[in-house]
Parts: structure tokens; sequence; C-alpha cells
């Protein structure tokens, strides 16, 4: 679509709250630049029209007889049919230019206006209460328009307001041209995965922005063969991910990767996708942020994008040309998409890196999710899911890389080796350990600090980190060397190959400790001084940082030395004049005049003017202005030389700047050394204080845990007011196409002993010891999780067809290298036909798939009456049974009665004992012996036909 006036093309985007409602972005938000700076003159003009600072807001509850601008009439106005009696001044017709390109049940445009970001016309009637803000209006000649604001600093608060409600953000920075006029265009558009504000993502996680390729019309084809694409990246580092993958594959993919936000094509049938209609587990896209694309009708190369990334344009284009079909659409989308997002915002990646999925344990949405790897099913909390227990990392970038690790354990033998050798070797060094662990967290996220180096975004404080960290990391280097465990030495030694190939990292970092003033990042920046004061407090730099600034630094001491000794005059000068009182060397802001500030009586002014050569600016009751031309020359002096020392600085960060860009990939390159070391030294911490144990992992098909534990359960068990309770181990041997059949009353610790054996085999798999005293794994290519069901609504599914599209992918996905949990199992249905869907299944995982299998049902005896036709299973399956021991004491509290004794054991459990856990629920009494003589009926063939 073409508007009249200021040219923009628009594209068609969908919504992400309703994915079927058609919306426009522009393709070009380039556009309000153009036609902003089109019109300059007019702008300046305009400028006194924009209250800023807050003036000349009313609020809207007060009697006026201007007319106000109501919702439905903003419809009618530019574009849509103004209204002839309404007619906006320049800068106006500009916000609302802008406005009117983003509907508002979409987007949130907020427009920089001095020190303030504010919304006007319907954007304003429509989120101003959702943001808290209230709802004011500005009075123009004929009628008044709404609007509502907020303080700029206050910006990373309102825009985590506005994804909380599903909206995108259009953010419209105030800037000021070579011209010296005020423009407004739309710098970005602010969306979970394109955050580039510190206070709005935690980089203790990746906030990965993932580009979904899909085959054309992929609804009238065979979906498990089709190819699909996959780009992912996260703009506030430097990595870029590509992977060709398949339908099977791709929401354990999507899992790993665990993206900010999605993108998939506006041609796409979204409610084919996101029910599940087309394929039952990309259902699970629902939990994810979606936003829809479509690409220009002339298409951009791929080749043309080779400036968003770090390596010249030969090696780009070899890395490209090495994309397949599927890689190279995903790449290109996510790159537009980054294009039109962030316009002015610099994007330097590494090269495409293709990730090997056969290289890494394949975890499922529904697995992720029920094992509680990375947040708790309940609220979605971190603390009580594993990775806040593991966690034990002393950096935000070897947090990160835990995190990653967690959702894709490696299926590489040697690599899981590589990790156990490092915490077996600090387990024999815990003094140097502790010293490694010490400087780690001194150490920044290199990769960060480029990426804001990059922008013109990092601070002085955020340079000297980069700095301290190659020294530190020069330091680790040293101490391994001198290391007296040889082991350590041979192992770790090979990490630094690279940093010792970069001396000019060294360099760096010298010159920047060498440059940057420590001492002066310890105070806020507004402390220097305020408006009115002339003698500058601090620098940022060093007087040594060049010849140049040590002259400027000498001769602006001087001016200090006589700025002190006008002081001391003035004070002798004024005591003989019989002024008491005390008095300030300012500088005027209105008149920029250097003043002599004082404080006193009209009596004791009238003595200084009579007896001192002072000229009286500005009196009142309480103060008076002076003026001497001696101040004047100083001031003037010492303002000049402060500004040529700030040049002077900027010269030199700059020069650093260019110099850090220049080693970008270098420092990438390097920052693993940090990240790696910080998270073995936490695996280190968790087998020590937890008393894990290193597990024999190798090719083989064995599954064998001897007293396994669950560390999340243990630590709350830990963790009780009332007293410590140990925690029951449990041992576990499966191997290939063997089952193990768990039965036992509830809370009698089954779903406890079936997670707890799929989170060691994680563990054991990222390279950590597990929470066993001896453990031996055969790799694991695939963890699957059929725990428990509700029903889903958004996708018109009841918990019983939620439950068997769960069970049919384990049933077809499953190999004999995987592992299989499977809880209660067919009980959304009648009995009869829970216990055949439960028994068919086990016997499909068992024997036709030859799967290890944990198998907790109520169903123990009918499954193991069934199966006496068939001797294979029964050969290849296991029984075992937790207890319930009740004490029969009238005395004693429900509560105190029941004794759960988690220990596995051989057998089957006869009963749930369901009733006394109703009891001890708190069942009324009168209806739980109503279902006990019902059940003695129905078990004594009463209710029989």
């Amino acid at each position: 679509m073409i508007r009249v006036g200021p040219k923009v093309v628009f594209r068609r985007f969908h919504s992400l709250v309703n994915p079927r409602q058609v919306v426009r972005i522009p393709l070009n938000i380039r556009a309000p630049l153009q036609s902003i700076q089109a019109c300059q003159n007019k702008e300046q003009a305009s400028l006194d029209e924009a209250p800023e600072e807050g003036k000349g807001r009313k609020k809207t509850g007060k009697k006026t007889k201007k007319k106000t601008v109501q919702g439905d009439e903003i419809d009618q106005f530019g574009d849509r049919g103004a209204k002839p009696d309404v007619e906006f001044t320049y800068f106006y017709q500009t916000l609302k230019d802008i406005v009117d390109q983003y509907p508002e049940d979409q987007y949130v445009v907020l427009i920089q206006v001095g020190s303030f970001y504010e919304l006007y016309f319907q954007q304003a009637e429509k989120h101003a209460s959702m943001l808290g803000l209230t709802l004011s209006k500005r009075v123009l000649k004929n009628h008044e328009i709404p609007f509502a604001g907020f303080p700029d600093y206050k910006l990373e608060k309102y825009l985590q307001i506005a994804f909380g409600q599903g909206l995108k953000a259009v953010v419209c920075d105030q800037q000021t041209t070579a011209q010296n006029v005020i423009v407004r265009p739309v710098t970005r558009l602010v969306t979970p995965g394109t955050i580039i504000d510190e206070a709005l993502r935690d980089y203790h996680r990746t906030n990965y922005l993932l580009a979904i390729q899909f085959p054309a019309d992929p609804f009238k084809k065979d979906a498990l063969g089709q190819k699909i694409g996959m780009c992912w990246v996260d703009v506030g580092l430097s990595q870029f991910h590509v992977l060709e993958t398949n339908m099977n594959e791709l929401m354990a993919n999507i899992t790993r990767i665990n993206p900010s936000e999605i993108l998939i094509a506006n041609d796409l049938d979204i409610d084919s996708l996101i029910t599940g209609k087309w394929f039952p587990e990309l259902g699970e896209l629902k939990k994810y942020y979606i936003s829809r694309y479509s690409l220009p009708s002339v298409s951009t190369p791929l080749l043309d994008f080779a400036n968003r990334f770090s390596e010249n344009k030969r090696l780009v284009q070899s890395r490209l040309d090495k994309l397949s079909q599927k890689e190279a659409g995903a790449a290109k989308v996510l790159l537009h998409y980054l294009n039109e997002c962030l316009p002015f915002y610099k994007l330097s990646f590494d090269l495409p890196k293709r990730s090997l999925p056969n290289t890494l344990m394949h975890i499922d949405p529904r697995a992720a999710q029920d094992l509680e790897l990375t947040e708790t099913i309940v609220g979605g909390f971190r603390t009580g899911a594993l990775a806040s227990i593991i966690d034990k990392t002393c950096t935000v970038q070897g947090s990160r890389l835990l995190n990653t690790w967690l959702l894709s354990p490696s299926t590489d033998v040697e690599e899981i080796r590589k990790r156990q050798k490092y915490i077996e070797v600090f387990l024999n060094n815990h003094i140097f350990v502790q010293e490694l662990i010490q400087l780690l967290r001194k150490t920044t996220d290199l990769g960060r600090i480029v990426r804001r180096a990059d922008n013109k975004r990092a601070d002085m404080g955020e340079y000297l980190e980069l700095g301290h960290t190659i020294m530190i990391i020069d330091e680790i280097h040293k101490m391994v060397k001198d290391c007296p465990d040889k082991k350590l030495v041979n192992l770790v030694l090979p990490l630094f190959e690279k940093f010792k190939e970069y001396p000019a990292l060294m360099s760096l970092s010298q010159s920047i400790i060498n440059t940057i003033n420590p001492q002066t990042l310890r105070v806020k920046i507004d402390t220097n001084r305020n408006d009115l004061e002339v003698l500058r407090k601090y620098w940022f730099l060093r007087p040594t940082a060049s010849p140049k600034l040590a002259e400027l630094r000498d001769k602006y001491d001087q001016l200090e030395l006589r700025f002190q000794a006008l002081i001391q005059q003035l004070s002798a000068k004024f005591e003989k004049c019989g002024y008491q009182g005390g008095f300030n060397l300012i500088r005027d802001p209105r008149t920029t005049d250097f003043v002599i500030d004082v404080r006193s009586s009209r009596k004791s002014f009238k003595s200084l003017v009579d007896n001192m050569d002072l000229q009286l600016r500005e009196r009142t009751k309480s103060s008076a202005k002076f003026w001497t031309m001696e101040w004047q020359t100083l001031g003037t002096e010492m303002l000049f030389v402060e500004q040529e020392i700030l040049r002077e600085e900027e010269r030199i960060i700059s020069l650093i700047r260019d110099t850090l860009l220049s080693l970008s990939t270098e420092l990438r390159q390097v920052a693993p050394i940090i990240e790696f070391l910080d998270v073995c030294s936490s695996f280190y911490l968790l087998a020590w204080e937890k008393g894990l144990v290193k597990p024999t992992v190798d090719r083989s098909t064995k599954f064998e845990i001897e007293n396994g534990r669950h560390l999340v359960v243990e630590e709350g068990l830990r963790g009780r007011v009332t007293g410590v309770e140990n925690f029951t181990a449990n041992s576990c041997a499966l191997d290939s196409g063997r089952g193990w059949v768990i039965t036992g009353p509830n809370m009698g610790g089954k779903s406890t002993f079936l997670r707890q054996n799929a989170l060691i085999a994680i563990l054991a798999q990222i390279g950590s010891y597990v929470p066993a005293t001896k453990a031996h794994i055969g790799i694991i290519d695939k963890v699957f999780t059929r725990v428990g069901a509700s029903d889903n609504i958004f996708r018109h599914q009841s918990s019983f067809m939620v439950e068997m599209n769960e069970t049919a992918i384990i049933l077809r996905d499953s190999t004999e290298r995987s592992l299989a949990i499977v809880d209660e199992l067919g009980r959304g249905t009648s009995a009869v036909e829970g216990i055949t869907i439960a028994y068919a299944s086990l016997s499909h995982l068992v024997k036709n798939k030859n799967c290890k299998v944990l198998f907790a049902t109520h169903f123990g005896p009918e499954i193991h009456k069934l199966m006496k036709d068939d001797k294979e299973l029964e050969r290849r399956t296991d029984f075992y049974q937790t207890t319930l021991t009740r004490i029969h004491d009238g005395d004693l509290p429900i509560d105190e009665k029941l004794i759960f004794d988690h220990k596995l054991i051989p057998g089957i459990s006869s009963h749930s004992h369901a009733f006394e856990i109703a009891q001890l629920a708190g069942f009324p009494s009168d209806a739980l012996e109503l279902a006990r003589k019902t059940y003695v009926k129905a078990t004594s063939g009463l209710y029989k036909d």
C-alpha cells in the first residue's frame, strides 16, 4: 500500500494477540526520518508548540470549552479524511503521521519530546490506562489532543509492561541534525527478540530471535519428511546459528534454543500451526511470542547482508554459499527483520555456525517442562527448578552456557569425558579452584561489551572492566602454568592457545587500564558538579593518557590554584567590609556570565557595593549576584580549557574503541575461556557440596544407577522448617528393551523416582557428576516424559486427547537409546480401556522400540495378568513397588498413622491406599465412609450385570 503524502511502503504483518488479524507495518521505517528532514525549516518553527519537561499539561477532568478530539474523530484525520475545521501544526501533524502507521491494538508508539516519552492521539487513549499513565490533553486553537507520557529514564519499565500485554513498541528518539534541527524518526521497533536495552534483559540467559522457514504449501504434503530451515541470533551477543531440520525434530530444537520471539511467514495458516491440526507437536508453539513476516516483493540477495558479519566479505560469501536452501531462507528472513527493527543499530555477527543436532540429546518440550529443567511447572519460577540447584557459576556468561547445556546435553562421549576430567582434577586442587573462582568473579561479559562499544553505548566503566578481564585471563593463564599438578596443567593449558596468539589483546588491556581513571568511576557522573558550579571535581582519564592531555590538565590545575586564590582574596576583602556570610563563584545559567553569588541582608549588600569594585547584576531580599572582570576572565579560561580536555578525552576513548573493535573477533574467541572454566568450577562445587560421583559414560546401552537421588527434592527436604528429612535413595538397572513397572500408593514416590532417573541421565550428559553412589550410563539420544495431563482448551482437546498425543510421539520417535518415563498412562478414560492402552504402550516401547522404560501405574496387577499371554514381554519387564504402613492407634492423628516407605522393592502393589490418602487430605468422614462401603459392594460383585 502506498500512502499519499510522505511516501511509506507498507507490508502486511499479522498480530501476535490475534494471529488471524492482519495489520500493517512499514517496510522502510526510515521514511518518517526522510519526511521530517524534508521540512526541517517547519520543524524549527514549531518547536515552541511542543511543551517539554511536563509543562503545559492539563488533567482530563478539568472543565474546558475547547473541543476535545475523541477517538472516533481521530480515525477521520489524515488519510482517513480530516475534518475541515481541524488543522494541525507541522509538529503535531508529523507525530500523527507516525502514529497512524501503527495500529494501536498491536503497537504502542513512544515519541521522545525533551526528556519524556509521550503517546499521542488514539495511542494515548488506548494505552494510557494499561501503562498506568494519566491521560492528559494538549490545548490547541480549536481542539485538544489526548496525550500521556513518562520520563525517558523509565523507558525500560514501560516497555516491559507493553510486552506483557502482547504489544510491540515503536520508539521515536529525539535527535538533532547537523543543521541543529530536532527530528524524531522511528529509530527502532522493540520486540522481545530485538531488545538492546540493558535493563530489559537478563544476560544470565540467552535472548534468541528465531526465524523458521517452512516449505511452500506445507499442509499439502507429508509433514514428517519435509525440510525446515532455522536461524537464530542473540542481538546482544555475536553468535549466528543455522540449522536444517524436519518436523519430527522441530519442537525439540525450539525447546533447546528457547527463543524469546519466533518469526513465521504470514502466508501460513497460523491456526493450523499452533493448534496442532497440521502436526500435533506444533501445538507447543502457543507458548512462544510469535511475529509474522513477509519478505518484500523484490528480494535482497543474502550476500547483501555481508556487512552484518564481522569477517571480510570473501569469508562471509564462502560460509553463506555452504548454507542449505532452507537455512539461507531463514537467515534472510531474520536479517531482513533486524534491518527493519534496528535500522540504526550496528549488528556484527560471527560467521554462520551450523548446529549439529545429532551430537545433542533430544529433549522435547513436554520433557523439559515435566522435568522442570529451567523453570517450575507451577508459576514458571527458576527457584525450585533443576537449574537453580546446580547453577553455582559466578559470571553471567557461565550461567548462560550452563543453561544452554542443560537444554541440550551432549551425546559426544569424548566431550562429556573432557568435562568430567575438569571436575576430577579440580576436586584434587581445592585451593587452585577457589583462587580461580575469585578471579572469575572479577571478569565481565566480553561479548556484551564489544556489542555495546560497536554502538557507542559502552561507558568508561565497561571499557575498564574489559581491560581488567583481559588481564585476569592472563593471570589465570599464568596460574595454570605454575600449578604443581601436571594433570591440571596438561588439561587446562590448551584452552589458552587462542589467547597466546593475540598479544594485541594485552596491549589493549594495558592501554585501557593506563588511560581510564578508576577512582572517578565510583562517583556518579551527576555529582561532578551542578549547573551553577564551574570547578570540575574529577576527570574520566588519567593525565598520562596523552602528552596533550597532560599539558591541558596541568594548565587546568594552575587555573584551579588561581580559583582558590581568588576565593581567599575575596574572603579577605569581604571580611574587611564587615561581611561575614558565605558566597560562591558560579556561572549564571541565564546570562552565562561568571558572577559572585552572595546571600545576606540588604545592608551587607550595600557595604559590598560601596567598598569593593563589584557590579551588582541581580538582587533579592536575601541574595545578590555581583560581577567582576577578574572572575569573568578566570571563569572563561577555565571553561575553555575544560572543553579542550573533554575533546581530548573523547579522542582518546575513540582510539581505544576503534582498537577494541578491530580486535572484536579475537575478543569473542577468548571469551569462551571464562564461561567454560566457570561452568566446570560450578560442577566442581556441586560435586563437592552434594556428594556427587563421576558416572561412567560410554556407547553402551546400559542404564545402571545405585542409590540415585533427586537433587531438587532432596534440597527441599533439607530446607523444611520442621526439621531435616533424609531423602530415600533408590537404584535402577535398565538396558535397551527393558522396562520397570512401578506401583504403590499415591505420594509413595513413584513420580519422583521416574524423574530423578531422567535428571541423572541429563546431568551425566552435560558432563556433571551425578547424585548416586555409582552410575553407568550408555549414551541416551532422547528423553521422553508422559507425566500428568490437563485439558487443553486452547487446542480444543481433553486431558485424554493430550495424553494420547504425547504418548503417540513417544511410541513413534523413541529408539533403543531412548529413555521414556511414563506416569499414570490411561487414567483419562474408563478403567478397562485405560488398562489396555497402558499395556499396549508398554509392550510397544519394550518390544518394538527396544526402549528403556520406567512405567508408573495403578494398573500393576492388571498389566501383570495380561503379560501371562506374552512371555517375552514378561521376561523383559520387572515390577517394583513402594509401600505404605498404617499404625492402628486411635489416639494418633491421621498424618502420624500413615508411614510412607519410598524405598523400591520387588513386587506389585495390590491397591493404592486411596482412602488413607483421602483422609489425609481432609476428606469429610461421611463421604469417606460412603466411599468405603461402595468399594466393598463394587469389589464383591454386587454391581455386576
